[in-house]
């Protein structure tokens, strides 16, 4: 997948095969809880650090696991280049508007998942993306990094909408746009097939349960 339709940004209905699929490497249904390697079974005190271009590898190693390609990267897994450019983008995001990107780490262990806020200040809105890996699907940390994310885009006053889309077939991720309180916007279509956008504006209710936040740190 070329660069570009990784990073560009937010499209009309007919979207180019962008990350913009929030969810759809970030399912989290299956069986229990699986730790990745190097955190232990107890609770992990899981934080959200900014990004780096030294983050590289460690996301293209996420960026490569089959179940997180498939939707994310419309089924072909990026390369090296892609994934430095996404960071690119996101570091000089946030040094101008303080919404990036951010890795989801637990104690000495690689980075588990991301989550990145794409804002277009001239709609007033940000996009909503992230993955997570599959060994730490059903913990319930894909819906809170994606709300730590939404909670930290309506801080920023020129933010009143977060987007995020995903293919329809991704049922799970469906789920977890919608435990984030977020309702359906518009059709789309995606390069595997018709997907769907859901929006939560900051005026919206929060909700219920409301998922936890996590920390950010760095």
């Amino acid at each position: 997948m070329p660069a570009d339709r990784v990073i560009s940004p937010q499209g009309g209905a007919t979207q180019p095969p962008t990350a913009s699929r929030s969810a759809a490497a970030a399912r989290e249904n299956g069986g229990g809880a699986v730790v990745p390697p190097g955190i232990t079974a107890e609770i992990p005190a899981w934080r959200l650090r900014a990004a780096t271009i030294d983050d590289t590898e460690a996301l293209l190693a996420l960026a490569s696991c089959p179940p997180v390609f498939r939707y994310l990267f419309d089924g072909a897994a990026p390369d090296r280049q892609t994934i430095a450019g996404v960071l690119t983008q996101s570091i000089a995001t946030a040094s101008d508007t303080g919404l990036g990107m951010w890795l989801l780490e637990c104690a000495a262990a690689p980075p588990c998942g991301c989550v990145q806020l794409r804002p277009d200040l001239a709609a007033r809105s940000a996009e909503l993306i992230y993955l997570l890996h599959p060994r730490c699907w059903g913990q319930g940390l894909a819906t809170r990094m994606a709300w730590t994310a939404i909670t930290q885009a309506f801080l920023v006053s020129g933010i009143d909408l977060v987007v995020a889309g995903t293919d329809l077939p991704n049922i799970a991720s469906l789920a977890v746009l919608r435990r984030l309180g977020m309702r359906f916007r518009r059709n789309v279509r995606y390069p595997l097939g018709v997907g769907v956008e859901y929006a939560l504006h900051r005026d919206d209710p929060a909700p219920r349960p409301c998922p936890g936040s996590i920390a950010f740190v760095g």
